[in-house]
């Protein structure tokens, strides 16, 4: 439809999350409005609506796909955790003294999820359940954590395309006709500004500990009992002995696994759900041989770490169904439209990276962004004689932006989950260094629109 209708919903969910930290409240009335909305106010038709939006996502393959391997990946870490795979890796780190200062604590969980690019949602689980135990030892504010993990996570992905983000983005710019797709991907990496520059941001927090004043009330859980954690829930087995292999071993079998099957089937949900299953079948078999964990004993950690998932399954599911609701009403193609008109070459790389943040925020998809304005940007480039790795890199990075800062991204819901802390709070302790990043960020565009 693709009027300013296409807004509201994003108008009134957003504030909604921010003030009454009630996310998946703000998440159902963005989907019910936007129902509303389409069916043109008739209330029947968009009950009817908006429980087909939901039905749309469940049943969809690829939703099915992330939904179930997001579970099995809460069972692996549920077994690694009681085989004592976690707690192997911390003694390694204290043996060798790699993290006996909060600065050392934090660099470690950064420099673990930069490794980790291959699948964001195993990453970022990863690092935060490595580093949560270390963030608590020296008191380090789990917000902080949270912040680390989810800059990380989606612009090392991007940055590092060797994964379902690379095979994402080089079947958009086949879909648009470019002769050499991989080649194009490879030229806008170093104009992905907001990656390298959040990257870089991140990455001196964690070694200076700065953080930007933002004083705002905190939610209940940080103001008193925290959320529950896997650490928390899931202990490991005092009976056998702790090991770091028993933590590297199936993350090394699940990335070389993810990057085999990427290569192989080119189908990402698929061949990740393949790897994660094959990973966890696997470690089962080997902590059964290393008499670390038998069959019987898995039952609890296999179910507990399913379990734990749960409450972000039911956030995906509200945060893919505000996708498809944003996708019906055409939200993103509005806003590009809007806001596009007779504008100069100068402008356009800021332009495009300002819409693409602006469209990411509202719609809370880096994908879905980028599905937006690849289409509009590789033709501007055509039209206007400028480089299209300039503005391919443009968008990508307008696309990062949302990913890690809108209330209705799916992988801050991620991010907070790994980190033990509210969605709301994550949120709001990031927001300002997602601007800071955007700020600079649309600095050098224009700086480089100048050229």
């Amino acid at each position: 439809m693709s009027t300013w209708l296409s807004l509201l919903p994003a108008l009134v969910a957003i504030p909604l999350a921010f003030f009454t930290h009630r996310i998946l409240l703000a998440l159902g009335i963005y989907v019910f409005l936007g129902a509303l909305i389409i069916e043109q106010g008739w209330l029947p038709d968009a009950s009817a609506r908006f429980v087909q939006l939901f039905w749309q996502v469940v049943s969809d393959r690829d939703n099915l796909l992330i939904i179930v391997f997001s579970l099995l990946i809460g069972s692996l870490i549920g077994v690694v955790q009681r085989a004592g795979g976690v707690e192997g890796f911390n003694a390694w780190i204290d043996r060798r003294n790699l993290a006996d200062t909060p600065r050392h604590v934090s660099l470690l969980t950064f420099t673990t999820s930069m490794v980790l690019f291959v699948e964001t949602y195993f990453g970022v689980l990863v690092a935060g359940l490595l580093g949560l135990s270390l963030f608590d030892r020296f008191k380090i504010p789990r917000l902080r954590l949270s912040y680390i993990l989810d800059t990380t996570c989606s612009p090392k992905c991007m940055m590092i395309p060797i994964n379902a983000w690379g095979a994402y983005i080089i079947s958009m710019f086949v879909d648009e006709g470019v002769a050499e797709p991989v080649s194009l991907l490879i030229q806008s990496l170093p104009f992905i500004f907001y990656g390298w520059v959040s990257l870089l941001l991140v990455a001196f927090v964690a070694a200076t500990g700065w953080e930007i004043p933002w004083k705002l009330p905190v939610s209940p859980a940080l103001a008193g009992e925290e959320p529950v954690h896997f650490s928390d829930l899931i202990e490991s087995d005092p009976d056998v002995p702790k090991r770091a292999r028993y933590l590297w071993g199936p993350i090394s079998l699940l990335v070389s696994s993810v990057l085999i099957l990427l290569w192989a089937t080119g189908d990402a949900p698929l061949a990740i759900f393949v790897a994660v299953a094959l990973t966890l079948i696997a470690t089962l078999i080997w902590y059964q041989k290393e008499k670390v964990l038998s069959w019987q004993a898995a039952v609890k950690p296999l179910s507990q770490g399913a379990v734990m998932m749960w409450p972000l399954m039911r956030l995906l599911v509200f945060a893919f169904t505000v996708g498809a609701t944003t996708r019906v009403l055409g939200t993103g193609e509005y806003m590009a439209a809007a806001l596009q008109g007779e504008i100069s070459s100068f402008w356009l790389p800021f332009l495009v990276f300002g819409i693409g943040c602006l469209v990411s925020f509202a719609t809370g998809t880096s994908w879905g962004t980028f599905a937006i304005m690849i289409p509009i940007v590789i033709p501007l480039a055509d039209v206007f004689q400028i480089s299209p790795a300039l503005l391919v890199g443009a968008a990508l990075s307008g696309g990062l932006f949302g990913d890690h800062s809108s209330p209705v991204s799916d992988t801050t819901m991620v991010a907070a989950l790994a980190a033990g802390v509210e969605p709301i709070d994550h949120i709001r302790h990031q927001l300002p260094y997602a601007l800071l990043g955007a700020g600079i960020s649309l600095l050098l565009y224009l700086l480089v629109g100048m050229l």
